[in-house]
């Protein structure tokens, strides 16, 4: 069996992974320990940074890639380091994993997260990918301002691609790349797109950036 444990990217500090990224880095390589001897397992980590506009020396993408294999050196890393947000995460990612052609796509989330993973994962991977989500930690489910930032990033994802068809990434990205402020810079405004697209607006976006990045 063939199986690609897919990283979405996340928090780093000094140039190591942190937070929710090193739990979903840690859970994927348990189930290497666990599994490898009796399936075919590849890597594939996601993620460029937190924005466009920082600065960065290492990508998330090579940071996991590095943690990954100072822990397990002989297995295949491959990286996407394009994305800068979760939706990209997906639509960066699918040609490298369906070129693979894994029987089995691992993802690994929180509960948090567990229904935005699943809806973009529903409308990006559809029936191309055969994916599995897996939850690793309840942490910060008790937190009533990211819970609303949930709610509103799955109503915004909905939104912004419901003319798009199931499976088509190719519009996934175009609409990413040239619709939104999350590649290039002062073309599209970042007040105007969540005024637009943002339950709550602009002001509401960031109180919820805010605290995400507070913990």
């Amino acid at each position: 069996m063939k199986t690609t444990l897919f990283i979405l990217g996340g928090k780093v500090s000094e140039g190591k992974p942190i937070a929710h990224f090193l739990l979903r880095i840690n859970a994927a390589i348990d189930y290497y320990h666990q599994h490898n001897a009796t399936e075919d397992i590849v890597f594939v980590v996601s993620g460029r940074w937190v924005s466009v506009t920082e600065e960065f020396s290492l990508t998330e993408a090579e940071i996991a890639k590095r943690y990954i294999l100072e822990l397990v050196p002989s297995v295949q890393v491959i990286k996407e380091d394009i994305s800068v947000e979760m939706i990209g995460n997906y639509a960066f990612s699918k040609p490298l994993i369906t070129a693979l052609k894994p029987d089995k796509v691992l993802i690994f989330t929180s509960s948090l997260l567990y229904k935005r993973n699943l809806a973009i994962a529903e409308r990006i991977f559809s029936n191309d990918v055969p994916y599995e989500l897996r939850i690793i930690t309840d942490d910060l489910l008790d937190n009533a301002i990211l819970v609303d930032k949930e709610t509103n990033a799955l109503q915004l994802f909905k939104n912004l691609f419901k003319e798009v068809a199931d499976g088509d990434d190719v519009s996934f990205r175009n609409i990413l790349l040239y619709s939104t402020p999350y590649y290039f810079k002062n073309i599209i405004s970042d007040e105007d797109y969540f005024n637009t697209y943002w339950d709550g607006g602009f002001d509401h976006y960031k109180n919820g950036l805010t605290e995400r990045k507070r913990v």
